[in-house]
């Protein structure tokens, strides 16, 4: 069934629900990943059904708040084919739109291939991953050990988590608006690169960091859908920012100790409706759970990350402000931007060599296109004795080698040596046979290159196009 609403909610379900279940927004929440009619590409399409008090003004009020603070000149750095989402950033996962169908509202955002959330990924103890370190992998990375249903992550990872999520924050924050979605089970991660970068062993090996694992992304996701669901009853900006920082230490809280973390847990709400003695048990325990995580954090990782989960997470101060977090992690967004150069490099190498691979089909392509047409049999100059024989010849030279017996050869060094030479328009000379061995040419790889070039284009003047594409 496709979910079209009016002109500009177009997509085709493409029978794939990746969750239906009640989520921490409150509300019976459906997943599916979604084809978009208008430009052909994947989305996620989320619908929350029974939030009645969602209206057309609310959804209208909310994307001009997102639209209209988005900063200028982050959003001119933006890739051109996300310029249709409400906010650009490296690290978030862009939202497309949101509207109301069949009393329920949906929300678009950016389809990642191959992501999961950070709680799936190393805290979910039934999600299968050939990267996990449960196990016996943990004494192997020589990480502390934990009675939790995660694993106390290495504190490089840690840190490259922590560079990328604050610098998504910060612009969020400068742009006057919040979060609100710092949760494990909303942040996606994927492996940078795409979920193809496995196909390359070394590769994937210049990926990797000090702990083993592959270079990771991490974005926000599921912006704007608190903002919208609880739009009456929302707070004001300041104390929105402050609960993103707390938050944003409560992650560091959980990666450290492999144990979920919440802002609940740290913080206490509705302290109205309990007596002063339940009020004082939950300060004891809210803050015997804190002094016990801390002490962890002390023992197995360095001071700076201790006292940055500190600052965050301690709920007799104010929390920082997002500048004064990044200011005091120059060093560690340096060696971030040093990880993300070294995975472009990588990157750039991979792709020249699929430019390479381009460059010797163009060739080919060229080749099987001139070569042997039927409907110029009767042409001489693309029969036996024109210049179209050169090429037919150097066919044969390059993929239809034979030895001493008549045996073929099948050797894919000459394929490729040929093709480079005759892509270069090398001046080397090479000898030409005919099949009967009665005719033999001396000519150079710039020779045959002119040839096919003057062919091809001849060829390409006379052709005339597909019906189809016509």
């Amino acid at each position: 069934t496709g979910y079209s609403s009016g002109n500009n909610n177009n997509f085709k379900n493409s029978n794939t629900t990746l969750t239906n279940k009640r989520s921490s927004f409150g509300y019976p929440t459906s997943l599916f990943r979604v084809t978009s009619t208008s430009d052909g590409k994947l989305y996620a399409l989320r619908r929350i059904d029974s939030a009645g008090c969602v209206s057309h003004k609310i959804i209208q009020n909310v994307l001009n708040m997102w639209m209209n603070n988005s900063r200028s000149d982050d959003m001119h750095h933006c890739n051109h084919n996300h310029r249709s989402s409400l906010f650009q950033h490296p690290g978030v996962v862009a939202w497309h739109k949101c509207f109301i169908s069949q009393r329920a509202v949906f929300f678009v955002h950016q389809f990642h291939v191959g992501a999961v959330t950070l709680k799936e990924r190393f805290f979910d103890p039934n999600h299968v991953n050939n990267n996990s370190i449960r196990g016996s992998n943990v004494a192997d990375l020589g990480l502390p050990l934990n009675p939790g249903p995660g694993v106390p992550l290495p504190e490089s990872l840690i840190w490259s988590c922590f560079t990328q999520l604050v610098s998504a924050i910060s612009v969020i924050h400068r742009s006057k608006l919040a979060v609100r979605t710092l949760q494990l089970n909303h942040i996606l991660v994927t492996r940078d690169g795409g979920p193809s970068a496995t196909s390359s062993s070394s590769y994937i090996s210049g990926m990797n960091g000090n702990s083993g694992f592959p270079k990771l992304r991490f974005r926000i996701n599921c912006l704007g859908i608190v903002d919208i669901l609880e739009y009456e009853t929302r707070k004001s900006l300041d104390d929105l920012q402050m609960e993103d920082m707390r938050s944003l230490g409560c992650l560091i809280l959980s990666m450290t100790t492999g144990t979920e973390v919440t802002i609940n847990d740290i913080t206490l709400r509705n302290i109205n409706s309990i007596s002063p003695s339940q009020e004082h048990q939950q300060q004891q325990r809210a803050m015997g759970m804190l002094n016990h995580y801390s002490d962890f954090v002390r023992q197995h990782y360095s001071r700076e990350l201790h006292s940055l989960m500190e600052t965050l997470v301690n709920p007799n101060v104010v929390p920082p402000v997002i500048e004064d977090v990044a200011r005091s992690m120059t060093t560690r967004i340096m060696e971030e931007l040093d990880g993300a150069h070294s995975c472009m490099d990588g990157m750039n190498g991979a792709l020249a060599g699929l430019y390479e691979s381009g460059r010797a089909l163009r060739l080919m392509l060229k080749l099987a296109f001139v070569n042997e047409r039927p409907e110029f049999g009767i042409d001489k100059n693309w029969s036996e004795s024109g210049d179209c024989y050169i090429l037919k010849l150097f066919r044969d030279f390059v993929f239809h080698q034979a030895d001493g017996a008549g045996r073929p050869v099948i050797d894919l060094g000459h394929v490729v040596s040929s093709l480079n030479k005759l892509d270069a328009a090398d001046e080397e000379k090479i000898v030409l046979a005919s099949r009967d061995g009665k005719n033999i040419l001396v000519v150079s790889y710039a020779d045959v290159a002119r040839c096919l070039e003057k062919c091809y284009q001849e060829l390409c003047s006379n052709s005339v196009l597909h019906p189809a594409l016509t």
